[in-house]
């Protein structure tokens, strides 16, 4: 039976006849403290995950001397379903991370979920990259074949495979409910043309979210959303035709045309490129206009079917 994290917490009498790990240490990272994906993919471990089990390991000890008990040793055990960096030989493997017992939102994994984590090593044992707070994806696409991964292009790209590609043993109506590009893991063309896969699926509610993802995380009305009108989802319905009726946005073309940096999730240059590639794809005639007209100012090699 799953325990969750309030009641392993207080299970302070079973964890007093557990071996405490008196040689690790605790690497804080507070909730809110701005980190960024950088610092997450910088671990010199990151894999896709099922948590098999977790124990507290021993008592609950204090943030520093003298003060209160908020920190609690934590041991979870999991099976490897893709590493996506560093080298993990063994598909069954037991780490630890110190939880803040007063954090809310915790970053306790829990039994049975699939994640994505960040690991390294320390007193001979993986340890969680950092302590209080931690990399904390939820995986809701199923497991998937290790050589499918797009590895080469880095783990961000690899996280936004995992999470916007159903696999083996997917619940698709959980995978439908929860697409979404998590911070920014994966670069907006690659995300977007990870979309527009998801768009040609034979179940329709993967097809009409993933339209509302595209137009959600990019700010832009991409051309799926006329057959998502029409699902016969209301809460698709509604919010499809919410897109489409939404007022124009003279802020977005006055950026298109005058300053296309300030319309990017991240400040790049081969991102603002990808990101008017989106745009050109844009239902609005007068926002293709604009992206296109962008993209041959400062790409005038690049092309791009939509601005023929």
């Amino acid at each position: 039976m799953q325990l969750g994290f309030s009641l392993l917490v207080t299970a302070g009498v079973f964890a007093s006849l557990m071996g405490c790990r008196h040689d690790l240490r605790p690497r804080l990272i507070l909730q809110g403290e701005p980190v960024g994906d950088e610092f997450w993919l910088a671990a010199p471990y990151i894999a896709a995950v099922t948590i098999a089990n977790s124990n507290l390991d021993g008592p609950a000890q204090p943030i520093f001397e003298g003060g209160p008990k908020t920190l609690q040793l934590m041991k979870f055990v999991a099976n490897v379903d893709n590493v996506i960096k560093g080298d993990l030989r063994s598909k069954t493997i037991t780490f630890y991370f110190f939880a803040k017992l007063d954090q809310n939102p915790n970053y306790y994994l829990y039994p049975g979920r699939r994640y994505i984590v960040s690991l390294r090593h320390e007193g001979g044992v993986l340890r969680s990259w950092t302590d209080a707070t931690q990399l904390k994806v939820e995986v809701h696409s199923g497991l998937h074949r290790q050589q499918d991964l797009p590895l080469d292009l880095g783990p961000g790209t690899a996280i936004a495979y995992i999470l916007l590609t159903p696999g083996r043993d997917c619940d698709l109506s959980e995978f439908e409910a929860n697409i979404r590009w998590p911070s920014s893991y994966g670069e907006p063309g690659y995300v977007s043309e990870r979309l527009r896969e998801l768009q040609l699926n034979a179940n329709p509610g993967i097809r009409d979210s993933a339209c509302l993802a595209a137009a959600r995380m990019f700010g832009h009305r991409p051309g799926c959303l006329e057959a998502a009108s029409k699902s016969s989802d209301e809460n698709i319905r509604q919010a499809a035709a919410g897109f489409l009726n939404g007022a124009d946005d003279a802020d977005l073309l006055g950026r298109l045309r005058n300053n296309p940096l300030s319309i990017l999730p991240v400040q790049s240059g081969n991102y603002m490129l990808q990101m008017l590639d989106i745009y050109a794809q844009d239902v609005r005639p007068e926002v293709r206009r604009a992206a296109c007209t962008s993209l041959r100012n400062l790409a005038p090699q690049r092309s791009v079917a939509s601005c023929k």
